[in-house]
């Protein structure tokens, strides 16, 4: 077991190896020049879909052009996080503590597991474990059938970022204390740093830890030969693995919320400053950068054979009495040029979208209740025409979806769990 820090690494490593935009050291093994997801898939296990966080299901939607709720699903208190599903059971967090457990035909409970505090993380499943962290600052170890705890882990910071797992480990970013976090990071005394670990999912005992200067809130993607997260320092890491190793970093404009999504041999994610970025996956050199002109990027990108998505927030001021409304993008995937934008009725896209081979899903949200914007669930033809739009009480929509054998599923910030067909 080791345990290493960023500056133990950049003192064993020479500056070459470590500057990404100055030509960085080359990953040990070679990133896929293909798209990780080349079947259809039929479970929706993690965060963004599967270790790679493409977004993409690789399929026709399989929805119908008009939306129907197929059921809803009551809970105490808002859905921030985002919605997994496997093995017929839709595992979601909520801001009243709990984790519950849905059938994914029905609606029904199956059983709920309460933490100490709002779990706002996405859960992952594998191989009949569920994993979820929470402002507690624990990640928990849950059985899928009956909702008894595993094991449970406790660390020195909030945990917001989703767990991946990967070959026998379960890798996650700890750490939360600026802007949503804020509140329960003072109330908790967290200190103001962030950290990887790697942890063993059958007992939860540390394999590996790398300690980030900042919180680390970005889900990790995986590849067999590298792992790939954002921090709030602005830095992409590429690491080892099974070590934790430092391979590259590529430095950003901005803090980085989003998550990394890996495709075609580059990493794609966006940053707080609303820049999207795609970097070459085996040395961290920018490929290309593309500015939507937004206040900042909190969601992650989903990537498609031919294009990238990501949604924004504008800048707003009180000393200017236009209101500018949150943006759905689509970039040329190999050239990052805008290919379209539309233009919401709400404030804030801060959800992921899911793509399909002809629609495209995403949630947005406002900042506050009440307020004359709308928000809720938006479809998109790959043209860019809204081909519908479900709006949603309370502040809409800020959980990604879940698309899974033609219905989708998410949370919304009125405290409801929904289906639609």
């Amino acid at each position: 077991m080791t345990y290493r820090n960023r500056r133990q690494f950049l003192a064993a490593l020479s500056a070459s190896a470590v500057t990404a935009t100055a030509g960085c050291q080359r990953s040990l093994g070679s990133a896929s020049q293909s798209h990780p997801v080349s079947e259809p898939i039929s479970s929706w296990p993690t965060f963004r879909g599967e270790q790679h966080n493409t977004g993409y299901t690789g399929a026709n939607s399989g929805l119908g052009t008009e939306p129907t709720v197929a059921w809803t699903y009551e809970a105490e208190g808002p859905f921030w996080g985002s919605p997994a599903v496997a093995d017929g059971t839709v595992f979601i967090g909520s801001a009243d503590n709990a984790l519950y457990a849905v059938d994914a035909g029905s609606g029904e409970a199956v059983w709920t597991f309460s933490s100490d505090h709002r779990i706002e993380a996405t859960p992952a499943y594998d191989d009949g474990t569920v994993y979820v962290g929470s402002y507690d600052k624990h990640l928990y170890a849950v059985d899928a059938e009956t909702g008894e705890e595993r094991w449970s882990r406790s660390f020195n910071g909030l945990i917001r970022g989703s767990p991946t797992p990967w070959n026998g480990s379960i890798l996650v970013g700890i750490g939360c204390h600026n802007l949503a976090c804020a509140w329960y990071a003072n109330d908790a005394d967290v200190p103001e740093n962030g950290w990887v670990y790697s942890l063993d999912a059958e007992s939860g005992e540390t394999e590996w830890r790398v300690e980030i200067g900042t919180e680390v809130v970005s889900t990790p993607a995986l590849t067999d030969e590298t792992m790939y997260v954002g921090a709030s320092d602005g830095v992409m890491y590429a690491l080892d693995p099974n070590t934790g190793d430092e391979r590259w970093t590529y430095e950003t404009r901005d803090m980085i919320w989003s998550s990394p999504a890996v495709a075609y041999g580059t990493v794609y994610f966006a940053d707080w400053n609303g820049n999207v970025h795609a970097v070459d996956a085996e040395t961290g050199e920018e490929m290309w950068f593309a500015d939507t002109a937004g206040r900042y990027i909190s969601g992650s990108v989903a990537v498609s054979e031919d294009a990238v998505y990501v949604g924004n927030t504008p800048y707003n001021s009180l000393d200017d009495p236009t209101t500018n409304y949150g943006k759905v993008f689509r970039f040329d995937r190999q050239t990052g040029e805008e290919v379209w934008d539309y233009e919401t009725s709400s404030l804030e896209v801060g959800s992921s979208p899911v793509v399909t081979s002809d629609r495209l899903y995403v949630g947005s949200h406002r900042q506050t209740e009440g307020g004359s914007s709308t928000a809720g669930m938006h479809a998109f033809t790959l043209d860019g025409d809204q081909e519908w739009f479900l709006e949603i009480g309370g502040r809409g929509v800020g959980s990604s979806p879940a698309l899974v054998e033609g219905t989708l599923y998410f949370g919304g910030t009125d405290s409801t769990l929904y289906a639609v067909e």
